[in-house]
């Protein structure tokens, strides 16, 4: 058995020396591989040399595919099967467990196909294969050994092999190789090796291959004295510091220092590790322009992202499936606004309006011959000229060149005509890391092409979903230069030296690495091997490990732990167990100055009240602007919102829903019940109507209204849910004609009329639901109303529905109005809410002296004078130009505004009013 004891312990100045020799170096991972390879060339520089043999350095992984492949290429390749790749052989597996009789009953064959791999990799380099018989599977572990058996079949069958059996592979057959045997390996960064791996090093040491190992094992246990602990209030207050402490790490010698940087929740502070590094480290990053080369950063991250997660992966997998199928619209939306198509620098502006303009009749998901119409009837052939071009071509290349089913090498030949068509990857000159994302685009498609071997016919749906799924699964990051500060996971760091290290985020809940047993493996067999993550006391004995190692290989180590957790509920955390026996320490706080703080210094600072803009120009205010009653609404509830929208003409965008949203349906109960009531007219005519007439009247209007939606919304709303609709909207007016009913005699002398009132200098434009003339001349006006309202909402000096009280200083109607009411036509709430002069004049609805808000008025005339007063202020202050953040009810007002970063109210309510420099 290889035990790293009982070989040669050699320096790194030694391994330096055997590696000019002709000695190979192998390391647990290619990270660590690459550090060596870069502290060797430093070594030589610093020798004064000015040319050398490169190192042979790589990691254990990459040794044995060099070995195969030198002997895959020799005079024995005959006798060697082929390797699969891990695309193949995820393939391949998923091909095992759908045909099997459980793999029916899966909902994610591809999910389980990777435990089972995982499991196959495990009991392979655990060399627990002989041993799975031995132990009583569960349902799951019955599973697996049909599989396994399956597996090897189909393998040996079609002489094939994996990753998992290539180092036993290469240990039976490396003395037969006819290739050039290593005669000196050092291993390098070794935390633990497994069985398979003790194997294989025992037969090239009977071979006569020298092993050694670097430096010593670690024995102490005691903490070094350089090693400090702290905490900090939650995991962004911990990142800053340690991005702060980094950076005055490098800044404060000329000399080249390593920092290390280690997080074991890397994937879940990935981002926030990159924003906040950037922000101390290199702020001025963010002005860089999209798709521009900017500067190399002085720190670089081991974590790669999902490669469909990068935007020009992103914009090329949306192109596909626009050529299949129905896609999200807002995938859609990002994607016509992607700088990764053809013509998309020239049609920049015109597709950004586009995307804003085909929201008002696009659904939730869109097809391509959707998107092509309404492209078509939002902007015709003017506005975006190319953008239409391109999509017709790869609309008739679905129709006509898209073959149904194929082989892998069809589709990959139909894909890259498809992104060719489209303009992948734009126009623009890519900057490094697109480039290189582009460049593994290539490559997984090659990859892709060679599934073939595995199973040879798919369809077009099924090789864009297998396409996807191996983007998914396959990590990738753009090489960049290397970098004085490394932040990495936990696996990355193991085995790296730094001269700073700071390992953040080591709370009970986050270290030690929490144990995961495969699910297909025997516990009890994974407990007995002794698997690095098969047990809690295996994981935690693998963190201690590593902890034993960084602190040994640092001049100065910082552990850290957040106190509470992130988010909204606080939740306290305590510090892992495998620190608390360091003493806590004061939070480390380097002096450095943020960008911020520099410009505050660098100048005088002065307070200007930005609530204030232009006054409306009075031709202007009297001409009329767009908005009518929704500007006297706005800025009752907020002036700022009110000049946002109509000052700046800021628009919200419309969001594509299923069917028919809130407004919708209340357009279409104003458009029906006017029709209504210009065939009714009169009370009299309501109660004279039979029964029958009546339902047909209604059936007619409600009829005619769905048919013009029909038209607008042919695609987006089906013949069924219009059906459905067109029953809902029958009985809903029915409801409330039942409902006016009640009412004594009136007529409808006004329907959807549009008038116009003028407040002080501001002329605003109207239009009147309806307004009813009761039988002794007086009238009511009525504003219909989908959902529950209050009276409250009329009242005060900044009411929240602002339209019944402009509608009753109207010159015309002010002294002739008896009252002013909202009619409820809302299924089970049918009725009014109103304001009347006298009781009677509506069913339900009491005179004004009896509403608590209305207690101070002593006549109904006091209640107009009010009104116009108060609506007056409001028009005065909008055309002054007021536009103070200064929402009625916050944050109720805010609740539902879109505009919370224009106006930054959240930073404004957290701030304090006597902060310097504010």
């Amino acid at each position: 058995m290889f035990d790293p004891s009982q070989h040669p312990q050699i320096s790194l100045e030694e391994v330096f020396k055997r590696l000019l020799a002709g000695g190979t170096v192998v390391t647990p991972n290619q990270r660590l591989a690459l550090a060596l390879k870069g502290k060797f060339d430093q070594h030589r520089i610093d020798q004064e040399e000015a040319v050398w043999h490169s190192a042979d350095i790589l990691s254990f992984t990459n040794f044995i595919n060099r070995i195969y492949c030198d002997a895959l290429y020799s005079a024995s390749f005959s006798s060697l099967p082929l390797l699969l790749s891990d695309a193949q052989e995820q393939a391949l597996w998923e091909s095992v467990i759908q045909q099997s009789e459980v793999g029916n009953t899966l909902l994610r064959v591809s999910q389980t196909a990777q435990l089972a791999r995982e499991a196959w990799q495990l009991a392979h380099a655990w060399q627990l294969i002989s041993q799975l018989s031995h132990y009583l599977p569960n349902e799951d572990g019955r599973a697996f050994l049909g599989w396994v058996e399956s597996y090897q079949n189909i393998t040996a069958l079609q002489g094939l092999t994996d990753q998992a059996r290539l180092c036993n592979l290469i240990a039976e057959c490396y003395e037969a190789l006819e290739i050039k045997k290593c005669a000196s390996l050092i291993c390098h960064g070794f935390d633990a090796i497994t069985p398979q791996q003790n194997e294989f090093f025992e037969k090239l040491r009977a071979l006569g291959c020298e092993i050694t190992i670097t430096g010593s094992p670690i024995q102490k246990q005691v903490l070094p004295e350089n090693v400090r602990r702290v905490e900090y209030l939650d995991s962004i207050d911990e990142i800053y510091h340690a991005a702060v402490w980094a950076r005055s790490k490098i800044d404060k010698t000329d000399a080249e220092v390593r920092v290390g940087i280690v997080v074991p929740a890397f994937a879940n502070y990935r981002n926030t590790l990159i924003r906040t590094f950037y922000a101390v480290l290199q702020p001025d990053v963010r002005s860089a322009l999209p798709g521009s080369d900017r500067p190399v950063a002085p720190f670089n991250v081991s974590l790669g992202l999902a490669f469909s997660s990068y935007p020009v992966i992103d914009t090329a997998f949306v192109t596909l499936a626009l050529a299949d199928r129905e896609v999200e619209f807002h995938q859609v939306s990002h994607w016509l606004r992607s700088p990764f198509l053809r013509g998309a620098e020239t049609e920049m502006g015109q597709r950004a309006l586009l995307d804003a303009a085909i929201r008002r009749s696009a659904g939730p998901m869109i097809s391509l011959p959707q998107l092509l119409m309404l492209v078509k009837r939002v902007n015709g052939h003017k506005s975006c000229p190319i953008l239409l071009a391109f999509l017709t071509e790869i609309d008739a290349y679905r129709l006509t060149k898209l073959p149904s089913g194929g082989s892998h090498t069809d589709f990959v030949r139909a894909i890259t005509e498809i992104l060719q068509l489209s303009g992948f990857p734009g126009e623009r000159n890519l900057n490094s890391d697109e480039y290189q994302t582009v460049e593994k685009w290539q490559s997984l498609l090659a990859d892709f092409a060679a599934l073939d071997h595995i199973t040879s016919r798919i369809t077009f749906h099924e090789a864009i979903s297998r396409l996807k799924w191996m983007a998914d699964d396959t990590v990738f990051q753009p090489e960049s230069p290397e970098a004085p500060i490394q932040i990495l996971g936990v696996l990355e760091a193991a085995g790296m030296s730094f001269d700073y290290l700071w390992i953040l985020g080591l709370s009970d809940d986050q270290w030690p690495l929490r144990a995961r047993p495969n699910p297909f493996l025997p516990l009890e067999l994974q407990r007995k091997a002794k698997l690095t993550f098969g047990s809690i006391q295996e994981s935690s004995a693998f963190c201690r490990r590593l902890m034993q190692g960084w602190f040994s290989n640092a001049e100065e180590v910082i552990v850290s732990s957040p106190k509470y957790r992130d988010g909204h509920d606080q939740q306290i955390l305590a510090p892992s167990g495998l620190i608390q026996s360091i003493p806590a320490e004061d939070p480390v706080i380097p002096k450095w100055l943020s960008h911020r703080d520099l410009i505050v210094q660098s100048c005088e600072m002065q307070r200007i009240k930005d609530n204030q803009a232009l006054p409306l120009p009075e031709e202007i205010a009297q001409q009329g602007i767009q908005g009518g009653t929704s500007i006297i609404k706005d800025y009752a509830a907020c002036p700022f919102r009110a000049w946002a929208r109509h000052r700046l003409d800021i628009e919200s965008f419309d969001e594509p829903h299923t069917g028919l949203d809130a407004r919708e349906r209340g357009s279409l109960v104003h458009q029906t019940l006017a029709d209504v009531w210009r065939r009714l007219n009169t009370k009299t005519a309501l109660d004279q109507i039979s029964e029958d007439d009546l339902q047909k009247l209604i059936a007619e209007i409600v009829g005619s209204a769905i048919s013009v939606l029909r038209k607008a919304r042919p695609a987006l709303l089906p013949d069924r849910f219009l059906q459905v609709e067109q029953r809902r909207l029958i009985r809903l007016i029915r409801e409330w004609l039942d409902a006016e009913k009640n009412r004594d005699c009136f007529t409808v002398i006004a329907i959807e009329e549009k008038c116009y009132i003028q407040l002080d200098n501001l002329r605003l434009s109207m239009r009147l639901d309806r307004l009813d003339e009761l039988a002794d001349g007086r009238h009511i006006i009525i504003d219909y109303k989908t959902s529950k309202q209050s009276i409250q909402s009329v009242l005060g000096e900044r009411p929240d529905e602002p339209q019944l009280p402009l509608y009753m200083t109207m010159p015309d109607l002010e002294l002739g109005v008896a009252g002013i009411a909202f009619g409820i036509v809302k299924s089970g709430e049918i009725g009014f809410v109103g304001l009347t002069d006298s009781s009677g004049l509506l069913p339900g609805i009491k005179d004004y002296s009896q509403l608590t808000g209305c207690k101070s008025f002593n006549s109904w005339q006091e209640i107009i004078t009010a009104f116009r007063q108060n609506l007056t202020n409001l028009a005065v202050g909008f055309c002054s130009g007021e536009a103070s953040v200064d929402p009625k009810k916050f944050p109720a007002t805010c609740e539902f505004c879109d505009l919370h970063m224009f106006c930054r109210i959240y930073e404004r309510v957290n701030d304090s009013p006597d902060e310097e420099g504010q």
